[in-house]
């Protein structure tokens, strides 16, 4: 081959992983400064009598509400398991989620193409009968409930009679379900982004744009 042509590959070859280093760099910086930078959402004068939670596996966000704080239109079209008092709620890459139950099973294709690659959505909905220190609590107010309950439900991908499209395939446990998600997950409209737009959309003071759970859990409180 021409050594000219070989140098024009090298040169364009480093080129590259520069951009593509410094995009990364850039990612980052963003993502904390953005992370840190708060919403001032308006004040409400309505009584915060309700409680969702917020928790984390140290990576992915969840939403969690008291069951009888679910939209019941909602409630009934889940699979709620007998003894249910609390129901989270994921949303994020739907291959990630059926195909990595644990960290040890995340592979390079499913990681590059969760992030890099437009990709269907899924809905992880898990019952739980007991509450979790961990879990941070926010109260809200009825007017804030609604809205929210209204989000989490235009998440779910619905068929042409209206019904939720559960995913044939089993959970990471006995208490967890899947089911078909709208929107597309991308680099920049994270699992994180989806709870931190639901923060938004609620009218709870969050970050400005967080694609990682620490950003949100900075604004929360303890």
């Amino acid at each position: 081959m021409n050594r000219k042509i070989i140098n024009l590959i090298f040169k364009l070859l480093k080129q590259f992983f520069i951009f593509l280093i410094s995009a990364v760099i850039l990612y980052f910086i963003a993502a904390l400064i953005l992370s840190v930078l708060k919403t001032h959402p308006p004040k409400t004068d309505c009584l915060a009598e309700n409680e969702i939670y917020i928790t984390t596996n140290g990576v992915h966000l969840d939403i969690v509400l008291p069951v009888e704080n679910v939209k019941p239109e909602l409630l009934k079209n889940l699979e709620i398991l007998p003894g249910t008092k609390y129901v989270s709620f994921g949303w994020g890459d739907r291959e990630f989620y059926i195909n990595t139950p644990e960290w040890k099973d995340l592979t390079f294709k499913t990681a590059f193409k969760a992030l890099f690659l437009k990709s269907e959505t899924a809905m992880h909905v898990t019952c739980y009968s007991t509450s979790y220190s961990s879990w941070r609590n926010i109260k809200i107010c009825s007017s804030q409930l609604d809205l929210l309950n209204k989000y989490i439900e235009k998440s779910f991908s619905k068929n042409e009679n209206g019904a939720l499209q559960k995913i044939a395939v089993r959970g990471y446990y006995e208490s967890d379900f899947f089911y078909e998600a709208t929107g597309s997950f991308s680099l920049f409209h994270t699992c994180n982004v989806w709870v931190n737009k639901a923060l938004k959309v609620t009218g709870i003071e969050t970050s400005v744009w967080s694609p990682f759970d620490f950003g949100v859990l900075h604004h929360l409180p303890e």
